[in-house]
């Protein structure tokens, strides 16, 4: 299946894009939720216990980042150095978590950290920080992910823990975003300096694809184009 942007999508993504709409990875809604970066929308994308809850939906996700990454790397450093994927908390620590369950047995094996939503004040001192682990960038090569962006905000807020926390800054990290809503996040954030930004799949693929499946109304499908057009943060 073509989708609007151009790309193929699959039997794999086809298989990933039903297990989205089975578990209510991502929901078109009558009432609209507020999203962090402030405007209201009546689609939302989850990724959270919809995704933890099922297992093989979640290795699904994770190879499909898994593959993205590779793909970046082998431009980037040749595969010389290990991708290791920092979640932002707290949907996106899952997707860096299954990302490297679902590259074992891989010859390019991605690991991860975990990101604090607030850094701890007891225990161990060097436990108390944004990230689990002195970085160490001759050995891994950080990604930022997570589950969703629209306007980059929660991108960018990480980026500057990871800076407080002695780690590469923007220009030598890599993020990799799920679904990106195509409300400008990808340029915002490639404007601020990021190394790459790397998209795993498009809302409007998403929902076009679950319209054509029978799985969403084809108004769904159309509202979704026009809440894009409406809001964009460029």
């Amino acid at each position: 299946m073509r989708v609007p942007s151009g790309r193929m999508f699959y039997e794999k993504d086809l298989r990933l894009v039903r297990q989205m709409a089975q578990h209510g990875f991502i929901r078109h809604v009558d009432t609209p939720f507020r999203l962090n970066s402030g405007i209201e929308s009546r689609v939302y994308v989850f990724g959270r216990e919809d995704m933890t809850d099922n297992p093989a939906f979640e290795h699904a996700a994770g190879q499909a980042i898994a593959n993205a990454v590779w793909g970046a790397m082998r431009d980037m450093t040749g595969g010389l150095r290990q991708s290791c994927l920092i979640g932002i908390p707290t949907a996106g620590t899952a997707f860096a978590q299954a990302t490297a369950m679902a590259s074992l047995g891989s010859t390019s094996v991605v690991c991860h950290r975990i990101m604090r939503e607030t850094p701890k004040d007891h225990g161990a001192k060097e436990h108390q920080r944004w990230v689990n682990g002195k970085p160490d960038p001759d050995k891994h090569c950080y990604w930022l992910v997570d589950n969703v962006v629209t306007s980059g905000k929660s991108m960018l807020e990480a980026a500057q823990k990871l800076v407080d926390d002695g780690y590469p800054s923007k220009s030598e990290t890599p993020c990799l975003v799920f679904v990106d809503r195509q409300q400008g996040a990808a340029k915002r954030l490639e404007a601020a300096g990021f190394k790459r930004v790397v998209v795993a799949y498009y809302l409007l693929d998403i929902t076009f694809a679950l319209g054509e499946l029978g799985l969403w109304p084809k108004s769904a499908v159309a509202g979704v184009e026009e809440e894009i057009r409406a809001h964009q943060f460029v």
